[in-house]
């Protein structure tokens, strides 16, 4: 099957097709140059793609090949396979070369694709069947079946170990815990560019020819291996550019094929010396990261930190030009279209030694989203001497309605990964990777998923002395059936929270151990500070830091339930514990009047009442430092991230909440991360952000997601921009950490439902990433309209 006629086989239900999703805002045309608005064009509508079974195909034939091997060679040489067996397709114009599979999302609710990205494209997580659309060959599907019931998963293998009292809780939606990451990373660039893969290589040779050590000795083979397949992977391009140039009768595209053969010849083997050729290098690397693991979150730390030097010496010997410099980077971006994006790209912010590091480039990266209007997963890093200009550029873009670039303030963020035990000059050189998780860009394992804890659940726990509100088993230990005092209840929340994170790291541990001997990570390993000089896999502690990321969500909800039995049953005595319990039972069956006295007569988080505020402050504090207590098997810490992931965890935590103390129904959706609860803020922007600023941020060193819902006319024109960046500024001044904004309206976004072929061009944000509206599931189209009717 050719490319286009599988493009054309895929089921519309998963293709993202020419007629949906091309049709760009009108000024975007003017913008770009006939090769960018071509790829553009390309991109939007999935030309060209990969064949999702291609990796899938060449993942079982390496693990068939490979069975009597230590599994950290088998995940290398499968990676080595996927590059060799690779269909080599170039987009016309682009002047990059790799491709990685692009019809891959990541979260529920975005497209169908998800229920068929693992079995066709990702066979080694195992355990699922292959359904009826998914676009595969019935060669294809047959022999998955049958494959997989010979390959044992780590995620099959972790869930035989799971204790009952443990699934009880997960089942009952109190947490999520796994515990294995085998997403979101962000390499050592800065290793590829300075030393290429050939001294890699050479370095890892040495080590295992010098090592007494048995056990270690996979490692430095399988690094090995790695090198070996990017460097073949990138010799097979130079081949096939060639062979393009010789049939190409365009002079000039000729000429441009030649310089591109030339460049694959040389990088990523040794170091680059030009723009392009470190564009090329680290893009290389990305498609190794791609075959190695999910490709939908690789991201590109600071990128305008580490490319600026060859971007400097081009500019200075007139090799390059601004504008050829920004087509380039257009060209990346296109390379890692999605119709969401979380491969996060890093610019502004200070240095490892403290001074600003805004340049050129950080603008040029600005520049290229704003021209291409499409979802980009930038980090713009704010400090006190930001540029007020750069901070202007920025915030005008978010203005645009793209849901990005997400905005951080260096003093907090250092702050936090300095209590968390990195030095400050690494701390200084953080980067987001994901949505909006914190790493040190190649230097830690980017474990940052662990677990997903609802404390909400938890204090429904408290209130029916350890039993499910909804099932009414016991799942928790009882810790009161008669509450006199909120100080008694308060305590039983506590309790109940205590227990339940306990369990969660347990599940955490024994996936870590787990992950090291099942899941390594060779590919990533390759490109992290600290492996290659331990001999130990990144999954194995070999990184510089050892950290995991552990969620917390639904802030707004506890809080507001919390304050809502403190101030009306036991200060203001105006309904008893026991009314409010039946009442919750009961769902608010006939106590619609007492509902609404919960709901509008408590305080609630997001209108910078200091009642509500100190208490979300208090129970976030709690978490983290509860957390912080546990440390990883490779002796790093627990990191928390206030984050609510995914509309699968909202939702699906949500559906297993009953009703609770802040007038919220069973099964309503929760408060995404930081953010506040459905319809609760009344007051307007600037009391929102003052209760997200009241948290203790610098207790969160895994990060957080705040976003901010504006409507467009509150920011229209020069003075509503400068309102905008005076909005950011005192966020930040408050103790903010992260805010994302979304500015559009609910009027528009119904537009878009009606006529999605017209509005492909709509983004929104959506819990840490920005994804095209019609790109959602009508389920969360709806939560986000909802949400956005009460913006500022």
């Amino acid at each position: 099957m050719t490319v286009h006629e599988f493009s054309k086989a895929l089921p519309r239900s998963i293709t993202i097709c020419e007629t949906r999703y091309v049709t760009p805002p009108p000024e975007v045309e003017s913008e770009l140059n006939p090769r960018i608005r071509n790829l553009r064009q390309l991109a939007l509508s999935f030309a060209n793609e990969l064949d999702p079974a291609e990796r899938g195909s060449a993942v079982m034939d390496s693990y068939d090949e490979t069975r009597a091997e230590p599994m950290i060679i088998r995940r290398a040489k499968a990676a080595a396979k996927i590059l060799q067996t690779q269909t080599l397709m170039l987009d016309e114009g682009q002047l990059i070369a790799g491709r990685v599979q692009r019809l891959i999302p990541a979260h529920y609710g975005i497209h169908s694709g998800q229920e068929w990205k693992s079995p066709v494209g990702y066979p080694e997580g195992g355990g699922r069947q292959i359904p009826k659309d998914a676009p595969v060959s019935e060669a294809y599907r047959k022999r998955w079946e049958e494959w997989h019931k010979s390959y044992v998963s780590v995620w099959q293998k972790l869930n035989r170990l799971v204790p009952e009292e443990e699934r009880l809780a997960m089942n009952a939606g109190v947490y999520h815990s796994g515990g294995i990451d085998w997403v979101h990373r962000n390499s050592r660039f800065q290793m590829l560019l300075e030393m290429g893969i050939e001294e890699i290589k050479r370095r890892a040779g040495e080590k295992l020819r010098s090592l007494d050590d048995v056990d270690r000795k996979p490692f430095y083979q399988a690094v090995i291996i790695v090198c070996d397949a990017i460097m073949d992977y990138a010799g097979r391009w130079a081949e096939k550019l060639d062979e393009m140039a010789d049939i190409e009768d365009d002079a000039a595209r000729r000429v441009e094929l030649k310089e591109m053969a030339s460049i694959c010849r040389k990088v990523p083997r040794y170091p680059p010396e030009t723009f392009h050729e470190a564009m090329q290098s680290i893009w290389f690397a990305q498609v190794a990261n791609w075959a190695e693991a999910s490709g939908s979150a690789h991201s590109f730390g600071r990128f305008d930190q580490y490319m600026l030097t060859f971007y400097e010496a081009d500019m200075e010997s007139g090799r390059l030009t601004e504008e050829k410099a920004l087509e380039l980077i257009q060209c990346l971006w296109l390379k890692c279209y999605s119709t969401f994006d979380f491969r996060h790209l890093t610019v502004g912010g200070v240095k490892p030694d403290g001074t600003d590091g805004t340049n050129e480039l950080s603008y040029l990266c600005l520049e290229a989203t704003e021209r291409l209007r499409t979802p980009r997963d930038i980090a713009v890093r704010i400090h006190k001497v930001t540029p007020e200009t750069f901070l202007r550029k920025a915030a005008a873009i978010a203005r645009m309605g793209l849901g990005r670039p997400d905005f951080w303030n260096d003093q907090v963020t250092v702050e936090a990964l300095t209590k968390a035990s990195i030095p400050s000059e690494d701390a200084r050189d953080y980067s987001p990777i994901g949505c909006v998780e914190l790493t040190i860009a190649g230097k830690c394992n980017s474990r940052t998923m662990g677990h997903s804890i609802n404390l909400a659940k938890c204090l429904e726990l408290a209130l029916n002395n350890g039993r499910d509100q909804i099932t009414g088993k016991q799942i928790a230990s009882q810790t009161g059936e008669t509450l006199n005092s909120y100080e008694e209840l308060h305590a039983a929340y506590r309790r109940q929270a205590e227990y339940f994170i306990r369990l969660a790291i347990k599940q955490n541990m024994r996936a870590y151990v787990l992950q090291a001997s099942d899941f390594p990570m060779p590919v990533l390993s390759t490109l992290t500070e600290g492996c290659l000089e331990s001999g130990r896999d990144v999954m194995d502690g070999g990184a510089t830091y050892n950290p995991s990321g552990v969620n917390l969500f639904g802030v707004a909800d506890v809080a507001n339930s919390l304050a809502a039995i403190r101030k009306l049953v036991f200060e203001e005595k105006v309904i008893s514990l026991d009314e409010l319990r039946n009442a919750l039972k009961s769902n608010f069956q006939g106590q619609e009047q007492l509902r609404q006295m919960l709901i509008h007569r408590a305080p609630k988080y997001g209108n910078g009442d200091e009642y509500v505020d100190r208490i979300a402050a208090e129970e976030t504090a709690f978490y983290c430092d509860e957390v912080a207590k546990y440390p990883t098997p490779e002796g790093g810490r627990h990191h928390t991230l206030i984050f609510g992931v995914s509309p699968g965890a909202v939702y699906g935590f949500a559906k297993k909440l009953g009703a609770s103390a802040d007038g919220r129904k069973a099964g309503d959706p929760l408060a995404m991360s930081a953010c506040t609860a459905h319809g609760t803020e009344r007051i307007g922007a600037t009391a929102t952000v003052k209760s997200a600023a009241s948290l203790d941020y610098t207790k969160a060193p895994g990060g957080i997601s705040f976003i901010l819902d504006l409507h467009p006319t509150a920011v229209a024109g020069d003075a509503g921009l400068s309102k905008l960046v005076s909005l950011l500024r005192t966020y930040f001044e408050d103790g903010g950490m992260e805010i994302g904004l979304n500015i559009v309206s609910d009027e528009e976004l119904r537009k878009a439902q009606k006529n999605p072929e017209r509005y492909s061009h709509v983004m929104v944000r959506v819990f840490g990433f920005s994804t095209q509206f019609i790109s959602l599931s009508p389920e969360l189209q709806e939560y986000v309209i909802e949400k956005t009717k009460q913006m500022c």
